[in-house]
């Protein structure tokens, strides 16, 4: 999940708020019967929770990367020269990008595109998020084209005046330099013009991804990640590390 975040009120206390959910996690994370848990603060309330005390057991810092759409009228202007000059290629070779309502073609070059990486994937989540889930108020997405074949797909959720990356694929035999970026544009484009503020390339740590969103001039943010891991999890996270040799 991108961003699994607690409604506050603005009336509510929230130094009162914060130890309550300290007191929940230090006490629940003591249960043994999970696999692995994990809780994420955001990079808005990191500094919150280190000051109310949040004792720690295995955690880490992750980060991720966050345009702030506010600065410019064009989003282009963030980009670095590199993602400019791919964009601009891939409209000049004909390829088209396209805002679809049509979710299943993000479903299939989701799928394709983790298979292909061998990574595994829980199709059932995202078949929830992608047709249960999604509406036009909450999500929007958009895919390139080429000759009629969408060849990349880029799905966003979003709520009040900020926007989360979630899912993304493409076609392996349809490759283009350009494809992606197009498509990325358009939907950092898109959130801008319906009112977004921020929006979080989530997961943008991932090393095999994070140069790809860096360059779109995203600021990076740290975040901690609250993690510990049950006995059933580290016999898996054992078995892994056996079967990979």
């Amino acid at each position: 999940m991108p961003d699994c975040a607690l409604v506050i009120s603005d009336k509510a206390n929230k130094n009162e708020v914060v130890d309550c959910i300290i007191d929940w996690l230090e006490q629940y994370s003591n249960k043994k019967n999970y696999a692995q848990f994990i809780f994420n603060v955001s990079y808005k309330y990191s500094g919150l929770f280190e000051r109310h005390g949040l004792k720690y057991g295995e955690h880490k810092k992750k980060h991720t990367y966050v345009l702030d759409l506010t600065q410019v009228s064009d989003v282009q202007n963030l980009y670095a020269p590199k993602r400019r000059q791919q964009i601009r290629r891939a409209v000049k070779d004909g390829l088209q990008v396209k805002h679809i309502e049509d979710l299943h073609i993000v479903f299939l070059l989701v799928c394709q595109t983790f298979k292909r990486q061998g990574k595994a994937i829980d199709e059932k989540m995202v078949k929830k998020i992608l047709f249960d889930f999604a509406t036009s108020k909450n999500s929007f997405a958009f895919a390139t084209v080429k000759d009629g074949e969408p060849i990349v797909a880029y799905f966003c959720i979003y709520h009040n005046k900020e926007a989360f990356y979630l899912l993304g694929g493409f076609n392996e035999d349809h490759k283009h330099i350009g494809a992606g970026p197009l498509a990325m544009s358009a939907c950092i484009e898109h959130a801008k013009k319906i009112g977004v503020e921020i929006f979080d390339f989530e997961g943008s740590m991932e090393p095999s991804i994070e140069k790809y969103f860096k360059e779109f001039g995203g600021t990076k943010k740290n975040y901690i990640s609250y993690e510990r891991t049950g006995k059933l999890g580290q016999v898996a996270v054992k078995l892994r590390k056996l079967i990979k040799g």
